[in-house]
């Protein structure tokens, strides 16, 4: 792996004034998702109880619960009453457009192995569109992340990701970037990311980029331009993501009536 770094430590910003903590809920969603996605449990598993989870997890068993109902929501799990709660076996786990992981998670879902051919990053200035995204001034200075990523050393995946220079506190970038810029923004810069809302678009992979990945110019991709944001929903990165269409098999999990009706329903006697 090349990592190259081209510009000047820019203005830090103490982690802890960003640092979030996540409620014991979404302690638990994260939890549950991390194991889902690590296959940890196979479709038609059955999970554990509520209290066991509880107390793997560190969290009440009312958090559970909650975790659980969302996960439900999303597809990944079902409830049955009187049974349990099984691992949905006709949904994907980690493929799903609706779950906001990483390409490493998709390319270990598909049974090969992550890597990353090349990865560097530049401190530059916002442009009028990245301005806007991020919800910060024209000029205001940005840390422009570029990774090539690999499946089995095949280049799959080109990424751009976007962040404000500010969020990055008063150490040497080296010592937390890695593959996963949710981690680093996490464990070094001390702010979790909530959601993210993406738009998609099918393209050709292009001139520019089809040397990167090695293949012809009217070979397909998928485009994914995303802003993430905080636990207090403010906009913290933006990503701009070709994944080449024959690397990824992309689904989207729909929720049906019936489960709004039963989570409106569970909302009622909760209150």
């Amino acid at each position: 792996m090349q990592t190259q770094v081209e510009a000047a430590g820019p203005e830090p910003k103490a982690a802890g004034e960003a640092s979030q903590r996540l409620s014991a809920k979404d302690r638990a969603v994260q939890g549950l998702r991390r194991r889902l996605s690590e296959e940890a449990w196979s479709a038609g598993d059955r999970l554990p109880s509520e209290p066991a989870l509880a107390k793997e997890l560190g969290v009440s068993r009312v958090s559970v619960r909650a975790a659980l109902a969302e996960l439900e929501k999303e597809g990944l799990v079902d409830r049955r009453h009187g049974s349990g709660t099984y691992v949905n076996s006709v949904r994907p786990l980690v493929s799903s457009l609706h779950l906001n992981v990483g390409s490493d998670e998709l390319i270990k879902s598909r049974g090969h192995v992550p890597g990353i051919s090349e990865m560097t990053w530049r401190q530059e200035e916002a442009d009028e569109d990245l301005a806007e995204r991020l919800g910060i001034d024209v000029g205001t200075p940005v840390i422009h992340l570029y990774r090539v990523r690999t499946s089995d050393r095949t280049p799959v995946t080109i990424s751009h990701d976007y962040f404000a220079s500010s969020l990055l506190p008063d150490q040497p970038m080296s010592l937390g970037l890695g593959p996963s810029l949710y981690a680093f923004l996490s464990s070094v810069c001390g702010v979790d990311v909530k959601f993210g809302v993406a738009t998609l678009e099918p393209a050709q992979v292009g001139e520019l980029l089809a040397p990167v990945f090695g293949v012809a110019p009217e070979e397909l991709c998928l485009v994914i331009r995303q802003v993430d944001y905080d636990l207090m929903e403010r906009p913290v990165s933006y990503s701009v993501e070709h994944h080449l269409a024959s690397a990824f098999d992309f689904q989207l999990v729909r929720e049906g009536p019936a489960v709004r009706a039963a989570s409106r329903s569970e909302s009622a006697r909760e209150v």
